[in-house]
């Protein structure tokens, strides 16, 4: 006989009114401790972290600007030596005009190895002369940006010491940029930017005591002699932890965060007693087991005989219910043990949902294939399009997304990312649409101003793409893809990791096609020639770790080359084309 639902909640609800308050406040004692606890960690985590990234990136835009300063005074041909470039006046004039424009320098320096050159900045106390100096000395040695704490008088400021050396192209000597940088690590944690730390330190990594938020120097003693600090010493890395700081003859027992300045090796060590800390948690268990106390005693008998006579059927439905949520549509719920009318007609409906669901998400699945390979069939018909407009190119766009995805799996890329490289290296020429015919079909090497025009082609297929919102993100590829590792490249001139990875793999795999492909301008070579090409353009023009890729997929025979030409030398450059690689394979 199956008893109605309604009639078993009525008579256990009468029986025990208290036992929503029961699961209600073992439920409220058993989430919020962890969740107060947690919370508390976490502001602290969160405050200390978001201390350090402060600091961590004023260094770090004081170390940029040091060093692109001192590539710019190495970069350029100049004076025989570093010291008589040194003495240009439009050194002087730029170290100046820095100091000028950032006026929080104290000292502003740019010296040789002999310790020879101009300087901007206010006298210095002995002991900061002695920070400049030591820094000076390691620097040098390690040929590392290095970072010194110093004190300035007469008022004891804090501040920061960078020293970085920057070698000189081609050359023996080495350039040291030294400046010095006052920080208000007061104003750090009261003032505009509130990061909620009451109590802070900063210890270097040898455990010794840089600057305190102005703690009793019992706390800083006893700190400095915790093994929270000792173990950062011996490792230096980031973590939250409670444990028992010594105050004279007492333990305080203590919540505390370090954080690892990476940019310097310093520590930041943030703490708070757990009394005040979790203070919150103890007040609210107590609360809360006092006032349940007696509802707790009175319907645990009522309980147990609830659990009995739902939980198995309930935990069966909920189990497959999770089953069929996480995508295993073939699941059904078992009507096995449902005792109830109510349970069973819902397990009945909830399995005919299911077959409707499953119906539903098939045919889902098949559109979806459907219109994708509709997708892509456009788009490799709007690419072949564009690669018939230069018979020397024919068939380009298709090996070059081939090679983009070979290259892209072996970065161990996502299906999804190889899946999106691979689309924008299919369209990667699709700007060539707006060059004029007679330049991508002209035999021979292109004038400066046919090349200037060529080089358009980028930009001009990302605006095609750019209102066309399921290909956005396929974009970056075709824009940058002609973009060169050391800034040489068009049409924006990016940089190192500035260019996008999609653009770096597609810009490999474009001039492997070119290489080993007929041009106008050229005769294919062999793919070993393509390859030592590339290989010799990694690190100005191409990306080692997208080479490295390259070269895997060639080994493991995933780079095909449509035909196999007989190795040839270099075509000649002819007069008025560019350097090294012009004809430029990766231009047309």
């Amino acid at each position: 006989m199956r008893v109605r639902l309604r009639h078993l909640l009525f008579a256990l609800l009468l029986a025990s009114s208290v036992l929503p308050v029961l699961f209600s406040s073992f439920h409220l004692i058993q989430t919020n401790r962890e969740t107060l606890k947690t919370q508390e960690t976490e502001l602290l985590t969160h405050s200390a972290q978001a201390f350090v990234d402060s600091l961590s990136q004023d260094l770090v835009v004081r170390r940029t600007e040091l060093e692109a300063l001192g590539r710019g005074i190495v970069a350029p041909p100049g004076a025989a030596s570093l010291e008589e470039r040194l003495r240009s006046d439009w050194v002087v004039d730029q170290l100046r005009a820095l100091a000028a424009e950032r006026q929080d320098f104290l000292v502003f320096s740019a010296l040789s190895q002999n310790r020879r050159g101009p300087s901007v900045g206010t006298d210095l106390a002995p002991q900061v002369r002695r920070a400049l100096s030591e820094s000076f000395d390691r620097a040098l040695r390690t040929e590392n940006v290095v970072y010194r704490f110093a004190a300035v008088s007469p008022t004891q400021e804090p501040a920061v010491a960078i020293t970085v050396p920057i070698e000189e192209p081609g050359g023996d000597e080495t350039l040291v940029l030294q400046a010095l940088v006052p920080f208000d690590f007061a104003a750090r944690s009261s003032g505009g930017e509130d990061f909620g730390l009451d109590d802070f330190f900063l210890v270097d990594s040898d455990g010794r005591l840089l600057w305190s938020s102005g703690s009793n120097p019992l706390i800083e003693s006893a700190l400095l002699e915790s093994e929270l600090v000792a173990d950062f010493a011996q490792i230096p890395f980031s973590y939250t932890r409670e444990y028992d700081l010594r105050l004279g003859e007492d333990v305080e027992a203590t919540l505390a965060r370090v954080v690892e300045v990476r940019e310097t090796g310093w520590g930041l060590v943030a703490h708070k007693p757990t009394a005040s800390a979790f203070k919150e948690v103890r007040e609210m268990i107590v609360n809360t087991v006092l006032s349940t106390l007696l509802a707790v005693m009175l319907a645990l008998f009522f309980a147990l005989i609830a659990a009995r006579w739902f939980s198995r059927p309930i935990q069966r439905m909920a189990a497959t219910s999770h089953e069929i949520a996480a995508g295993v549509f073939d699941r059904r719920v078992s009507m096995d043990g449902l005792v109830t009318a109510e349970l069973t007609d819902m397990a009945r409906d909830f399995n005919r949902m299911s077959d409707t669901v499953e119906r539903s998400i098939d045919q889902l699945r098949q559109a979806a294939e459907a219109n994708r390979a509709l997708f892509v069939s456009s788009i490799r018909a709007f690419a072949a399009a564009i690669d018939a407009k230069d018979p020397y190119t024919r068939g380009h766009s298709e090996r070059v997304a081939a090679h983009s995805r070979a290259i892209a799996r072996y970065l161990g890329l996502a299906k999804d990312v190889q899946e999106k490289v691979w689309l924008s290296a299919v369209l990667h020429d699709v700007g060539k649409i707006g060059v004029q015919d007679r330049v991508l079909q002209k035999q021979g090497v292109l004038t400066p101003e046919e090349f200037e025009q060529m080089k358009l082609h980028p930009s001009i297929g990302a605006d095609i793409l750019e209102p066309i919102a399921a290909l956005s993100e396929m974009i970056p590829g075709i824009r940058w893809h002609h973009e060169a590792w050391n800034g040489t490249g068009y049409p924006d001139r990016l940089q190192g990791d500035q260019i996008p990875l999609m653009a770096r793999i597609i810009g490999v795999a474009d001039t492997f096609d070119a290489i080993t492909t007929n041009r106008p301008y050229q005769t294919a070579s062999s793919p070993e020639y393509a390859i030592e090409t590339i290989q010799k353009l990694t690190g100005s023009k191409f990306d080692q770790t997208v080479v490295h890729a390259f070269l895997l997929a060639w080994k493991e025979g995933q780079i095909l080359v449509h035909s196999r030409p007989q190795a040839v030398a270099p075509p000649a450059v002819a007069q008025g084309a560019r350097p090294s690689l012009r004809p430029n394979p990766a231009v047309r």
